[in-house]
């Protein structure tokens, strides 16, 4: 049963952080990154929280450590947007699965493989 629980959080906590992100952040260090939240899993117990990320148009990195930054102000902003028994631990973390496929995209198209001549 508390599966069920989890993975409503998760899905609240994922709209929850995406309005935040793109509607109540102020920051001039975010104006004009698109940050796409890709997933979230809570803990059993509500008090940690890892939230996997990308961002289009920005250092992953450096969004990483602001965000750690004003994680007091999204944490306040999510429990006013989401009811739950804690205020969890939020911790931001890149999703490097998107950046790996675009460096596979880059050497794939980089190959000079020969074309076969009898498949048309």
């Amino acid at each position: 049963m508390s599966n069920i629980r989890q993975e409503r959080a998760n899905a609240e906590i994922s709209k929850a952080l995406t309005i935040i992100l793109r509607d109540k952040t102020n920051d001039p260090r975010l104006n004009g990154v698109i940050i796409t939240i890709t997933n979230v899993n809570t803990s059993a117990d509500f008090r940690h929280c890892k939230v996997t990320f990308s961002s289009l148009n920005g250092n992953n990195l450096e969004i990483q450590k602001l965000l750690q930054k004003i994680e007091g102000f999204i944490k306040k902003e999510l429990l006013n947007m989401v009811k739950l028994p804690f205020a969890p631990e939020l911790e931001f973390i890149v999703d490097v699965g998107e950046e790996n496929s675009k460096r596979i995209d880059a050497i794939l198209k980089n190959l000079n493989i020969p074309k076969d001549e009898s498949v048309e």
